[in-house]
């Protein structure tokens, strides 16, 4: 059974990997400064599906970094 410490780095590196495909899409959408919000377009299916993807993922990443080994 995998450690807390072990569920933590591969709930890091999923939650890393949603980011990162977030960012590319933003990039592609010419929406690269970090320090503004994105903007969706309604029918951007995939726009919406990266971000609800990177925001599980921080949710995963937040328990994670909650749980003690038992």
């Amino acid at each position: 059974m995998p450690t807390a410490r072990e569920k933590q780095d591969s709930a890091f590196a999923a939650y890393q990997l949603a980011k990162d495909h977030e960012h590319a899409l933003a990039g592609e959408r010419g929406q690269s400064d970090p320090d503004v919000p994105l903007i969706v377009d309604h029918d951007d299916v995939e726009f919406h599906d990266a971000i609800e993807a990177e925001v599980s993922a921080q949710v995963a990443l937040s328990a994670a970094l909650r749980a003690v080994d038992d």
